[in-house]
């Protein structure tokens, strides 16, 4: 008898086409941001915006383009023109992005972003043992069950430079400490979707 799983977690993980590109604008941005702590997490890592209301993607038009390109991609994995709310195109906007900045003994608390569609990241600078990135599973029940525990551990990614992660907002997540004496960098950002009953 054939098992179906139900529901499951579209999770994407890819490298950028135009590394150089990208790289050379996320340099600059690296180099005009004042990164500062959270004032409500505590020092576990630094920011480039501690308010989330620059959002420097709208700027960086080969790394927009990069995401954008991406997303495409991500949609078309999931199957969304199959959605009900699909009106024969997607209209989306990357509503936030910002620089984190990992020096030795950071980490990222576990968190999720779930009142935005899509998530994602960009590794910018990033080797060796400096903090994996993981998911935790979206349904927490499972972990505690004799069955079906290992379908349900934490996936963790060790990053390298240029790989772009996209998943749904709900998903709780988090970055393991970084180990080394090197700064980490990497860009997150956000994506909302024009709801077509909202418009």
């Amino acid at each position: 008898m054939p098992i179906d799983f139900l529901y499951p977690t579209p999770f994407y993980y890819s490298s950028v086409d135009d590394y150089s590109g990208v790289k050379e604008e996320v340099d600059l941005l690296v180099d005009n941001s004042d990164f500062d702590y959270h004032p409500e997490w505590g020092n576990n890592h630094k920011l480039s915006d501690t308010t989330f209301s620059q959002n420097p993607v709208i700027y960086m038009e080969k790394t927009r383009t990069e995401i954008q390109t991406h997303i495409g991609r991500y949609l078309q994995g999931i199957k969304f023109h199959q959605s009900l709310e699909y009106t024969g195109s997607a209209n989306y906007t990357i509503v936030s992005s910002w620089l984190s900045q990992f020096d030795k003994g950071e980490y990222a608390h576990v968190h999720s972003h779930a009142h935005h569609e899509i998530s994602g990241v960009y590794y910018h600078q990033v080797k060796g043992d400096q903090g994996q990135f993981f998911v935790e599973s979206p349904v927490p029940q499972m972990t505690s069950s004799f069955v079906f525990n290992h379908m349900s551990q934490s996936l963790k990614i060790s990053p390298t430079p240029g790989m772009l992660l996209l998943f749904p907002g709900y998903l709780y997540h988090g970055v393991y400490a970084n180990q080394t004496d090197d700064v980490r960098i990497s860009l997150s950002f956000n994506v909302s979707f024009q709801k077509p009953y909202f418009s």
